[in-house]
């Protein structure tokens, strides 16, 4: 049995599409195995499992959007053969003929079956996939209206020398997906102390992503305040900046060396107990 090695591109869309319109994607998919492999095509929708990116796939008997595959050769769910090396173009399609405005959530599947299919073999190996983000509206921009729903700073004894921890969630309180596009932004006698820009999580429809940020290399980084911290009073903001209007939330916090004064307040007790015999036998002379 070959091993499964694909590529498809791209490895997500997103559009927004209007009544009684049609959209025509051309995927590029690449067999980098050494062997022959049967492939089939399929879309299956799924909605979030959670505030972490995990999706949960579910049947969807009657969608009110239509797919097929334009390729004159070939219909979606059609099995197909691709040699080593060798690269297919699939033409997918997508079809709305309602006018209903909301938000559909997809995934277009390559998947590799056993060669002997043919032969009463039913089992899938293995499969890649194509997000498709489809707002259908008849608008042509839609708004975004994100929010913080939660919040948080950890710890809760914010010292010099303890990492601060920003937490929280994004909430998406609009009709569609947007983009997380935003920044926080820490202050301290009014000047800008610490900024880091958040990461661009996509926000489905009544849904939630957890906070994170965005470093250089443009990876997700926890976003943490590095120490040691000057004591003393803070102020906060998270921007998200919508296409229509700014969100802001502000928060503050105080952070206090706990950890010097405790440490000072223990050397005085050592001292203390350290010279207190001596001075007992001074007194007796």
């Amino acid at each position: 049995m070959p091993a499964f090695n694909l590529i498809l591109k791209p490895a997500q869309i997103e559009i927004i599409l209007k009544p009684n319109a049609i959209f025509t994607q051309a995927y590029e998919v690449t067999n980098n195995s050494s062997g022959t492999l049967l492939l089939s095509t399929s879309v299956s929708p799924w909605i979030p499992a959670d505030n972490t990116g995990t999706v949960t796939y579910f049947d969807d008997p009657n969608p009110s959007l239509k797919f097929s595959l334009s390729n004159a050769d070939l219909k979606l769910g059609q099995d197909f053969l691709l040699n080593p090396g060798q690269k297919k173009q699939l033409v997918f399609k997508i079809n709305n003929p309602s006018t209903e405005e909301s938000d559909h959530y997809l995934t277009f599947f390559i998947t590799q079956k056993p060669l002997n299919s043919a032969l009463g073999g039913h089992q899938n190996l293995a499969k890649i996939g194509s997000h498709l983000l489809v707002s259908t509206s008849s608008k042509s921009t839609l708004t975004s209206n994100l929010r913080i729903s939660k919040f948080s700073l950890n710890p809760i004894i914010k010292d010099i020398f303890t990492p601060l921890k920003i937490n929280g969630e994004i909430f998406n309180n609009g009709n569609h997906y947007s983009h997380i596009d935003g920044q926080i932004t820490i202050y301290k006698n009014g000047q800008t102390y610490w900024q880091q820009n958040l990461f661009p999580y996509t926000t489905t429809s009544q849904n939630s992503r957890l906070i994170h940020c965005l470093n250089f290399q443009d990876e997700v980084i926890p976003c943490q305040l590095k120490i040691p911290l000057w004591p003393g009073s803070y102020q906060g903001t998270i921007t998200l900046n919508g296409n229509v209007s700014k969100y802001e939330y502000s928060f503050q916090f105080f952070i206090f060396p706990y950890s010097i004064i405790i440490s000072i307040s223990l050397l005085f007790l050592l001292l203390f107990f350290l010279l207190k015999p001596k001075q007992s036998i001074s007194s007796r002379r």
